[in-house]
């Protein structure tokens, strides 16, 4: 009988164990899956207001609203053009009132910092967005990649050094990854992750766009 029922106390304890150990493994899934979800939209939205950004700017390269000045900035509106960097002549919105500009050209220029030390990614980089002799605006999405691509306007890609008077179609191939990371141990995550050092992932995304310069003298 005394045999008997330290059986079933060890039959007990080993079961009781083993629920626990699933409960805990249930827990941190849903804890992962969670933090995994969450991170996704953020990077999702970091990657969309880069997008939305460099997309409202790119596509009014050579703009002003003065017709006159407009003529002018028709000529090359084009400053600078790298892989890494890339200036054009616009008319800057004032505010929300004004969205059209003031009727003067000022030169926006776009360019990626040095990485960051204040997030655990060690890749990602500052965006930088200058507007004329302004101090340039510090823009931090998680940017761990951006490369300028430029085509004439027969589609065909230009090589490096860029010949500015070339320049049709510009693209922008741009990566935003998760600054902070996570160690996932339970779940496994899809190919838009990647580990670091470890068990260390980053949520990454990438998106693309190529825009055509409407304001262009014809080449």
């Amino acid at each position: 009988m005394g045999n008997y029922s330290l059986l079933q106390i060890v039959g007990s304890t080993i079961i009781g164990g083993l629920l626990l150990l699933g409960l805990f493994r249930y827990n941190g899934i849903m804890i992962e899956k969670k933090h995994s979800y969450d991170t996704q939209n953020i990077v999702q939205k970091n990657i969309n207001e880069i997008n939305n950004l460099l997309y409202l700017d790119f596509s009014k390269i050579g703009y002003c609203l003065n017709k006159n000045e407009a003529l002018k900035i028709f000529e090359d509106p084009i400053i600078e053009a790298t892989d890494s960097t890339f200036a054009f002549k616009t008319d800057v919105p004032i505010d929300v009132a004004n969205p059209f500009g003031d009727g003067t050209p000022d030169i926006v220029k776009y360019y990626l910092g040095g990485s960051l030390s204040g997030t655990v990614n060690p890749r990602d980089k500052a965006l930088f967005r200058k507007v004329n002799s302004d101090a340039p605006l510090e823009l931090n999405y998680g940017i761990t990649r951006l490369k300028f691509n430029y085509y004439d306007r027969s589609g065909n890609k230009l090589s490096s050094p860029i010949t500015i008077s070339s320049i049709a179609v510009i693209e922008y191939d741009v990566t935003v990854e998760d600054i902070y990371g996570y160690n996932y141990n339970y779940i496994t995550l899809p190919d838009t992750t990647y580990s670091v050092q470890g068990k260390t992932f980053f949520m990454k995304m990438n998106r693309k766009n190529k825009i055509a310069i409407r304001n262009l003298k014809k080449r």
